[in-house]
């Protein structure tokens, strides 16, 4: 101690500053002109390894005997360097010692600095140290960290590029440098429009171009760069100098941060290709619809183009049959009027499908009478259910509200078309109409079903139900006959309405057909506009009804409607007696 000089030891007594160079949290070795340890305190003794040791005298080689971790050579002593140059000197990185029987690896750094006489003369050295082996491991990590991301980076299948907080280029990859067909040495420093030679700021540069306010991509950029923790994505177009096409662009905006600041992270996957694919699929879509529409179009025309003659048919058949005939003529004639009824009932459903597909198909909203509307249309297939010896079970309508408003039309189209389904695929037994008020939620609700003894559908069978054209298999289309399209529209105008229909059904043991639409009460019933028929009978031509006709251009029945209007008629003027 007595060469930190006599000054010093007349102002600070020597167990003082003992105990003060003791509780250093630094290590601190003295030594003199030759370099042999003259003090050490605890911490350098930690550090070293040399605890309980007596090591005073030591050379400084032998006590901390340097070397580079990393290579595993000798490095020279400091304490050379420092004394010749009368200098302090510091330890290269990677370079420590070996400690302990385990040659544990001590990574050190050291500063070592001469020791001066008052007179200035040199008398040793003074050696700070510090265990950085938790840092330099940490570094080591970090290291292999940036060297591992870096290769992720350079990896990467899709275009990464980072820009800094005045929109230029610092880091690109490669995948990002073939999107952008060039090097890495061209795009680092440039703005992302200048790199990629677009158009639009090929004169003034990327942002000052004539349409860079409108530019997607720079917009993005822009917002990015003024917003934190900004993220986006968008699928934009960009026109290169360097291609003749322009080209798409799907791209990721995020941030990060490092010691350059806040960074924009900016993804790029090249879509050109997905684009066009794209684009001739949507243009093919276009064509299909329409296509569609153009088919649709054309079968409600030809509908009503083919009704016409029928209606003529049908009216001189029934003028026909009014005059003195044979009995054989009688049978032809009534034959050849049952053949254009079914072709009349197909057009009819034809017509309804393309509105339908056309989306053209309205309903109405009028005040009608359910009770009298249920009475018409199942006493009608009563009657044809008894000529087949079947039983049918009238709904009860008791607790059922009598005026409801919606479309009587469309309501009795579906009622006619399940029940015609039941009654023709029903051979023994019978078929039993239910309804009942009930509630969704809180919406009253209608809710009809159609039970049958019929032939019944397997599981499989039921999935091809309410679609177009579709039976169950072709022989029931031989045996029994009908378009395919019935259920179809009867589950369009359901849901129209705002309903569902659903089927549940077993082979050989029937088919129950349920519905529901929604219930809206009503006080009275309106005048119904009167049905419109394409039928020409014998009480229109001799008076006994007043209708004036009705042109065909005005004529929307479906399905069987036109036939059974008439039939609807006659029960409403007879009270609905099965007489």
């Amino acid at each position: 101690m007595k060469a930190m000089g006599s000054e010093v030891q007349g102002q600070i007594p020597d167990s003082v500053l003992r105990g003060l160079l003791g509780s250093l949290g630094d290590g601190l070795i003295l030594t003199d002109i030759n370099e042999h340890i003259t003090y050490i305190n605890k911490m350098a003794r930690r550090i070293l390894g040399c605890e309980g040791k007596q090591v005073i005298g030591w050379a400084f080689r032998e006590l901390c005997p340097l070397v580079n971790l990393k290579t595993g050579r000798s490095f020279d002593s400091p304490l050379k360097v420092a004394l010749a140059e009368k200098r302090s000197v510091g330890l290269a990185r990677n370079v420590g010692i070996f400690r302990g029987e385990q040659h544990e690896p001590i990574f050190l750094s050291a500063t070592c600095s001469p020791l001066r006489l008052d007179d200035g003369e040199i008398a040793g050295c003074a050696v700070i140290l510090r265990n950085v082996t938790h840092l330099r491991r940490l570094e080591v990590r970090i290291e292999a960290d940036h060297v591992y991301m870096r290769t992720v980076f350079s990896a990467a299948q899709v275009g990464l590029c980072v820009l800094n907080e005045k929109g230029a280029i610092v880091d690109i990859n490669d995948a990002g440098l073939e999107t952008m067909e060039t090097t890495y040495k061209e795009s680092v420093g440039k703005q992302f429009g200048d790199v990629f030679r677009c158009e639009n700021s090929i004169e003034g540069g990327c942002g000052h171009g004539q349409y860079c306010a409108t530019c997607p991509i720079r917009h993005q950029i822009e917002t990015a760069i003024a917003t934190e923790g900004y993220t986006s994505q968008i699928t934009a177009a960009m026109h290169s100098v360097r291609r003749k096409e322009k080209i798409w662009l799907r791209m990721f905006f995020s941030q990060a941060w490092s010691e350059i600041g806040k960074q924009t992270i900016v993804t790029m996957i090249d879509v050109s290709q997905r684009k066009k694919r794209e684009d001739a699929l949507e243009e093919a879509r276009e064509r299909a619809e329409a296509a569609s529409q153009t088919k649709s179009q054309f079968l409600a025309n030809m509908s009503h183009e083919i009704r016409t003659p029928i209606n003529g048919m049908n009216g001189m058949i029934d003028l026909t049959l009014h005059t003195d005939l044979t009995e054989e003529q009688r049978e032809n004639l009534m034959s050849a009027k049952q053949c254009s009824e079914d072709l009349l009932r197909i057009i009819n459903d034809i017509l309804d499908f393309s509105k339908l597909d056309c989306g053209k198909m309205e309903l109405e909203s009028l005040d009608y009478d359910l009770h009298k509307t249920m009475r018409r249309v199942c006493t009608i297939h009563r009657k044809v259910a008894k000529g087949k010896g079947l039983f049918f079970r009238l709904p009860d309508m008791r607790g059922i509200p009598q005026f409801i408003t919606g479309d009587p039309m469309r309501f009795r189209q579906i009622m006619h078309n399940l029940l015609t389904n039941a009654v023709k695929f029903t051979a023994e037994g019978g078929v039993a109409v239910e309804v009942t008020k009930n509630f969704r939620g809180e919406l009253p609700v209608l809710s009809i079903a159609v039970h049958d003894t019929g032939i019944g559908m397997s599981f499989e069978e039921q999935k091809k139900l309410f679609q177009p054209f579709s039976q169950v298999d072709g022989s029931t289309t031989r045996k029994f006959g009908g378009t395919g399209l019935g259920l179809m529209i009867v589950k369009e105008l359901v849901e129209a309405m705002g309903g569902e229909i659903s089927v549940h059904s077993a082979p050989l043991c029937g088919s129950n057909f349920t519905f529901w639409i929604p219930l809206y009460e009503a006080d009275g019933e309106d005048e119904e506009s009167q049905e419109r028929s394409v039928f020409i009978n014998d009480r229109w031509n001799t008076g006994e009804n007043k209708e004036e006709p009705v042109k065909e251009e005005e004529t929307d029945i479906s399905d069987i409607a036109n036939l059974l209007a008439y039939c609807e008629q006659r029960l409403d003027e007879d009270g609905g007696d099965e007489s």
